[in-house]
């Protein structure tokens, strides 16, 4: 059901209160708020890909729950208000949490701040006595005890009221997403840990709780302490799969009000799975209504930077053959560790990121025992997506000469500019000098570092820095550049006259061939040798 002025959607607001009060066109998704309830499980974490109604479903939840305030008239005329479950409106404690603001360097000292605050909502801190006290004063004073944060605020609240509460948290996993590949991540990971198990298992003081997020971390032990934790997730959700996003009938209803050809609207935005039906995506459709006309929306919203660090030949092919419209079989696990993302990425946790990210739909729904399924790109918005994402995070980037100075102005900068023309170029051998070493060999070494210098700066993604002086074959190469299509390995020869100049290019050359130089790399792209030879000023190059 659609209530609401079709005229007025506003696409930034995640306050249910505001959603009603201002009659901005709303999906009606109390079901959800019944689904909740009436699910056994106490802990439920609910995992979907961002731009799906995660946080106004969380908001619409407390304000149906909260015995703070009153909001029952917000539900008036929506499915919720005629459910079995009506009498659990305005009931008990909600406390709610939102992760996604918190900064790395403050983090606990953010939580502290977000339950202190939910505690004075219905204690005077200053009315305290005795263990409770103490118990409130070593929460707010000392930010490891923010661990037992979730606890605390229960029991302090159910000493007062004599009600079990209900805990929800979004964007759980947003700070571990944010960190996967920091020092900081395995603190985190902890931290997490520890909050969660320590509020939402076994607490006597808490009815239910409701953690949300993206990705579905469950290798990470961040719920292994939680044996009353059920998951619903795109792999495996038949409670929920209609609550989140917008289903097909609801787009028919949304064509009535607004006059448009749904079936163009299903080309466009429908066919992200989840528990193997396929929902439409809210922000986009809404997007849509409210502007007139299709474009990519969701794909606007978001960034695919960490998509681009874990590309390899083979995932660009599987993307190629994506894009032309077929299908393809990928591994896939349904449960992934963020540090599997990090350094060499498995193929499970990238088709899992993916898929679970919502930039990829399952074709069906996948057993929990599978380790593989078939991916699509299911409708044009998303190939839009990917196509503008290989245009502008693959081919776009224009190679660049670097130059110290480019940072001048930023001390610190030019020094990480110094630091990394320096670091990691130069070998040893470039540097040392053997004693009683001729003039012509230390002459080589000057034009050695000399191009090294120019080929550092060569500023493209998609090349590895050159590598100096490193053992390949029967001896060490002088230059090594890899690039995506092909590798070269440069020599160099200093001579004492210009007439020597073709003949020692030629010796470079050869020498290549000689020391099968390269014979340790990639051997299915293509090679190119460059033998270099300096006279003063002058220079002579043969390739092959």
């Amino acid at each position: 059901m659609v209530v609401g002025n079709i005229k007025k959607i506003d696409l930034s607001v995640s306050s249910f209160e505001r959603m009603i009060a201002n009659d901005n066109l709303y999906v009606d998704k109390t079901q959800f708020i019944q689904h909740f309830l009436e699910e056994i499980s106490s802990v439920q974490l609910v995992a979907r890909q961002r731009r799906l109604g995660k946080s106004l479903n969380m908001d619409m939840l407390r304000c149906f729950l909260t015995d703070k305030t009153d909001y029952r008239h917000l539900f008036k005329g929506l499915y919720v208000e005629t459910s079995p479950v009506w009498d659990k409106a305005n009931s008990a404690p909600v406390f709610h949490f939102d992760f996604k603001g918190l900064q790395l360097n403050s983090y606990k000292e953010q939580i502290i701040e977000q339950i202190d605050k939910q505690i004075s909502a219905y204690i005077d801190p200053n009315e305290l006595v005795g263990y409770f006290k103490r118990r409130y004063e070593r929460l707010i004073n000392s930010p490891d005890a923010v661990v037992d944060g979730l606890l605390v605020l229960t029991e302090l609240v159910y000493e007062v009221t004599g009600k079990r509460s209900y805990i929800l948290i979004d964007e759980y996993d947003k700070l571990l997403m944010g960190n996967y590949a920091s020092d900081s991540y395995d603190e985190i990971r902890a931290f997490e840990t520890s909050f969660l198990s320590s509020g939402l298992k076994g607490n006597q003081y808490l009815e239910k709780a409701l953690p949300t997020g993206v990705m579905r971390i469950s290798h990470e032990s961040i719920m292994s302490g939680l044996n009353n934790i059920v998951t619903f997730d795109v792999f495996n959700d038949a409670v929920y799969a209609d609550d989140y996003g917008v289903t097909d009938e609801e787009v028919e209803e949304l064509s009535k009000l607004s006059n448009f050809d749904i079936d163009e609207a299903r080309k466009w935005y429908n066919g992200v799975r989840i528990g193997g039906k396929a929902i439409y995506n809210i922000y986009s459709v809404m997007s849509f209504v409210r502007n007139g006309k299709y474009d990519c929306y969701w794909g606007k919203s978001g960034t695919m930077h960490l998509v681009s660090e874990l590309l390899d030949d083979n995932r660009r092919k599987t993307l190629a053959n994506l894009m032309n419209g077929e299908q393809a079989e990928v591994p896939v696990a349904t449960r992934i560790s963020l540090r599997q993302l990090s350094g060499n990425a498995s193929d499970y946790a990238f088709y899992s990121l993916l898929v679970q990210a919502g930039y990829f739909a399952l074709t069906k729904s996948v057993p929990q025992t599978s380790t593989s399924a078939l991916v699509c790109i299911p409708n044009i918005e998303l190939m839009m997506v990917w196509k503008e994402f290989l245009l502008e995070t693959l081919y776009a980037r224009t190679p660049q000469i670097r130059t110290l100075f480019d940072n001048a102005e930023n001390l610190e900068m030019f020094g990480s500019d110094l630091e990394y023309f320096l670091r990691d170029r130069l070998s040893y051998h470039d540097l040392a000098v053997s004693k009683g070493e001729d003039t012509g060999r230390m002459h080589e070494r000057f034009y050695h570092i000399f191009m090294l210098g120019i080929l550092s700066a060569y500023d493209d993604v998609r090349c590895k820095y050159p590598l100096s002086n490193r053992e390949s074959g029967d001896g060490r190469y002088d230059v090594f550049v890899e690039k995506p299509d092909c590798n070269y390995i440069f020599e160099f020869k200093a001579c004492g006259t210009k007439g020597e100049l073709a003949k020692k290019a030629d010796e470079a050359l050869a020498q290549i061939d000689q020391k099968r130089y390269g014979a340790d790399i990639d051997g299915k792209k293509r090679l190119i040798k460059v033998g270099v030879a300096f006279c003063g000023k002058m220079c002579k190059v043969r390739c092959k």
